[in-house]
């Protein structure tokens, strides 16, 4: 049986469902998500220095360094791989759906309900401070951060990774075939797992596709800029959604 919870407990809870609040809990996460990262590698790169490996502590080799081609060719690229995965998990989010529907299951992402319906209800009271907030938030630095772990350090580390295993077991590590095992073996494990953390059936499968493209923009330009960009843009329609859903809402039974 649950305990009755007192006056205090409940507002702790109302304060914790408050949009802002969340939003805050989401740059807490990341900082200490960017911290270890950072920690782990230069750790990383202590031991094998110790260990008479040639290792820098630059985060050049975690893909924070000039894309091939420049910025601005970097930038162009990542902006239309974004668009093209907004309207690629459109289609694919449409058929999870169904899928999901046809099995007996929730199509609903109810993972981000609490925050996307928070936000839509903090748009209408405060809707210059709420969208400001939501695009820093859920535009600039939560993309940021999700590429510099999950494509600069898990991806690229597991690419890494597994040419080095090749050249181990014979390999000259650089053959067409070798490579491109290491980077299927990586794309799909590092895309798997942020696919499953942002804990929702039915946008999995898009987030995985999402993935492994950003994995391959980011082999193929060797920085971490295009898929910045590219995730940041495929961020922007989510936020631009929740604003116009909140700003301008359907009339009901429509």
């Amino acid at each position: 049986m649950d305990r009755p919870r007192t006056g205090s407990t409940w507002g702790v809870v109302r304060m914790l469902e408050e949009p802002g609040v969340l939003l805050l809990s989401v740059v807490a996460q990341n900082v200490v998500l960017i911290v270890l990262t950072v920690g782990l590698f230069w750790a990383g790169v202590f031991v094998a220095r110790r260990l008479g490996v040639k290792a820098g502590y630059s985060l050049g080799s975690l893909g924070v360094s000039r894309p091939r081609g420049g910025l601005f060719v970097g930038a162009g690229i990542g902006f239309l791989v974004g668009l093209g995965a907004v309207i690629g998990s459109l289609v694919i989010g449409g058929l999870s759906a169904i899928v999901l529907e046809s099995l007996g299951f929730s199509a609903e992402n109810e993972a981000q309900q609490s925050l996307l319906g928070g936000l839509r209800g903090w748009v209408q009271e405060s809707p210059g401070v709420a969208i400001g907030a939501a695009f820093l938030v859920i535009v600039l630095f939560g993309p940021a951060v999700e590429e510099f772990v999950f494509r600069g350090a898990i991806f690229g580390g597991l690419y890494r990774l597994g040419r080095f295993f090749s050249r181990a077991m014979g390999g000259d590590g650089s053959s067409r075939g070798v490579d491109r095992f290491s980077f299927l073996g990586a794309a799909l494990l590092s895309s798997s797992v942020f696919a499953a953390l942002h804990q929702s059936a039915v946008i999995a499968p898009a987030l995985f596709a999402l993935a492994v493209v950003l994995c391959a923009l980011y082999r193929r330009t060797g920085s971490l800029l295009p898929p910045i960009v590219a995730h940041a843009t495929f961020n922007s329609f989510t936020v631009l959604a929740i604003a116009l859903s909140a700003l301008y809402p359907l009339p009901p039974g429509t």
